[in-house]
């Protein structure tokens, strides 16, 4: 893993700040806990690639008002998301006279820094709570021992607050999990995958101008590393990015089918950018399968609106023609 001082200044992690939250989420990961709740709503999780669109899907799903998500507020209480809701309520949500003054709403705001948003009540990636129950090396594949001992009745209690706290579906990045999709499903037979696939090129050209964000270096590898990093490592950032595309989108194909169609979706980015409204009606179908009516009532056409697809040409004619190749190398 890259040390916390290879990142560039806006993705450093604070010393202080990570040592209040683990004082807080330690001395508050029992309080106020409901152990009880059990999920019965379908959760949805995200999966995919990096730099594939999935924040900006996030983002949207928390716009519409009718799904729970892990605000940026509630995921500093990661070991306790029952406490970090009901916070959230006290502070912002039930506060209509905003007399705190917390009651500035960023969850329409589709802007981002790779994967970070601004605001209390804006999505976080989560990935603080996925990582106290799966507990991940190097390489984001887990041993078969160390899926075994993930305590997931604690895990599913711990989503299950959002559900009995909001009366809403849960949705949530899942996309740490892209090598263990049958696993959760094992777990809970209701979680709804939403895999979203961006054209392979926009998505590996995406992660090298992600490492220069990040590392402000193309050679430092950003996000994820499948098993295959152990060859990857050694080749040039072009390869590398195709390779960790094309072998993770394998992966989560693969994941994907293992389990059934009802507890899946595949979504190509470019397609929910043109028309947000017929991916609505498409998760709506299957989360009535999976047996949950979801309340739209409120719902208006603004929420549908188009989006801008970034897919754009950056690099050199060069290195997209030595980008193309190597995904096509790695195709399959």
């Amino acid at each position: 893993m890259h040390n916390n001082q290879d990142r560039t200044n806006y993705f450093k992690k604070s010393d202080t700040l990570e040592e209040v939250l683990t004082s807080i989420n330690e001395g508050t990961k029992n309080a106020f806990t409901d152990e009880m709740a059990k999920p019965t709503q379908p959760i949805i999780l995200i999966m995919g690639c990096p730099r594939s669109g999935s924040t900006l899907f996030l983002q949207w799903m928390a716009s519409l008002g009718i799904f729970s998500y892990p605000s940026n507020l509630i995921a500093r209480f990661y070991k306790n998301p029952y406490l970090g809701i009901k916070i959230q309520q006290a502070l912002i949500e039930f506060d209509p006279l905003n007399q705190l003054g917390f009651n500035t709403d960023n969850s329409k705001s589709y802007s981002s820094q790779l994967g970070k948003t601004i605001g209390a009540v804006s999505p976080s990636e989560y990935w603080y709570f996925w990582r106290q129950f799966f507990e991940f090396g190097d390489i984001n594949v887990l041993s078969k021992e160390k899926i075994n001992n993930v305590n997931s009745d604690d895990f599913l209690n711990k989503i299950a607050a959002f559900e009995r706290l909001t009366n809403k579906i849960p949705v949530m990045k899942g996309m740490i999990m892209n090598w263990h999709i049958p696993d959760l499903y094992r777990m809970y037979n209701k979680f709804l995958f939403i895999n979203i696939e961006r054209e392979p090129l926009y998505n590996a050209q995406s992660l090298i101008f992600s490492r220069e964000k990040y590392f402000n270096d193309r050679n430092k590898w950003y996000s994820f590393k499948p098993p295959e990093y152990v060859h990857l490592k050694s080749r040039n950032y072009l390869e590398q990015v195709a390779g960790q595309v094309m072998y993770m989108r394998q992966a989560v194909s693969d994941g994907l089918a293992q389990i059934p169609d009802t507890n899946k979706i595949t979504i190509q980015y470019e397609t929910f950018c043109k028309n947000p409204q017929q991916i609505y009606a498409l998760i709506e179908s299957q989360l009535k399968k999976l047996g949950s009516e979801l309340t739209n009532t409120s719902l208006n056409h603004e929420q549908f609106r188009p989006f801008n697809v970034t897919n754009k040409v950056i690099l050199n004619e060069q290195e997209i023609v030595e980008l193309k190749s190597l995904i096509s190398k790695y195709n399959g």
